[in-house]
């Protein structure tokens, strides 16, 4: 009976472990001195725990590199359950260098449980490189947006949806790049072209006069850095200019360099301080 929620697929992963009393000081202590332990105490009886195991091993097969879930059986080691204090079930602790470092009762959704694990344990998720299809990519880069549109519809939301924002806004469809944009998931949201599609939605966004035009079609072409200084000593002319400072912000996230980001930023200020 006890075996039910520790027989299942996800236990075949190599950062689920089952502990026991002999085999705590080796696979929870000591490992955790190497890798961050979560360390769940559960029981077959408890309701919220049957709820609480899934989403632990969710949370485990999602970061196999950063963690392992060690979970104790607290029917068969009552003795190690009370020797560890613990007088309620769930009982989720995390370990680091042989410590507990943080510990919670009952149960939690996963979000909630993630972002307590973030306080501690740099997280970092394995994000699939987005597909790039290259025959779109071409009839992008020839201006045929309409039979890019067209083609980016038929393939799974997901994996295009990179190339739809850069058609949409290509075509000028700011609005439907902006929604888009606003129903990427959160994992889509960790990803870099995430960042890039924010700021060309920006810089898409931005008015830019005659004087301007060709400066935001050189950002938006791909010639960021050069567009940036041209952009600077316009500034350093017209700092009272607000679509220069705008067409600069819009900017700065598109470089692909945070240190390079930082220093035009930098420079930017001093004009204007």
């Amino acid at each position: 009976m006890t075996q039910d929620m520790t027989n299942n697929t996800a236990d075949t992963q190599a950062n689920i472990i089952d502990v026991t009393a002999e085999t705590f000081m080796a696979e929870v202590i000591e490992r955790s001195k190497e890798i961050p332990v979560l360390l769940d105490f559960w029981a077959d009886w408890c309701e919220p725990c049957k709820n609480l195991t899934p989403i632990l091993h969710s949370i485990a097969e999602k970061y196999p590199q950063a963690l392992i879930l060690a979970k104790v059986n607290t029917e068969q080691e009552q003795m190690l359950a009370q020797q560890m204090g613990i007088q309620s079930l769930p009982t989720v602790a995390l370990l680091k260098d042989g410590q507990i470092i943080d510990n919670f009762m009952g149960l939690k959704p996963e979000n909630e449980i993630i972002d307590w694990i973030s306080q501690h344990v740099e997280l970092e998720t394995e994000v699939k490189e987005p597909l790039v299809d290259n025959n779109i990519q071409g009839l992008i880069d020839s201006g045929n947006y309409e039979q890019a549109l067209s083609a980016l519809l038929e393939m799974p939301a997901e994996q295009a949806v990179w190339q739809t924002i850069e058609v949409h806004l290509l075509m000028n469809n700011i609005d439907a790049a902006q929604n888009l944009f606003d129903g990427l998931n959160d994992l889509q949201l960790k990803m870099p072209e995430a960042d890039q599609a924010k700021a060309k939605i920006q810089l898409a966004g931005v008015d830019a006069n005659d004087e301007l035009v060709a400066l935001k079609q050189q950002i938006a072409q791909g010639s960021v850095e050069p567009a940036v200084q041209g952009l600077l000593l316009m500034l350093q002319k017209d700092t009272a200019n607000a679509d220069i400072r705008q067409l600069l912000i819009a900017s700065f996230s598109l470089l692909n360099d945070p240190k390079l980001a930082a220093q035009y930023r930098r420079k930017m200020g001093s004009l204007l301080n």
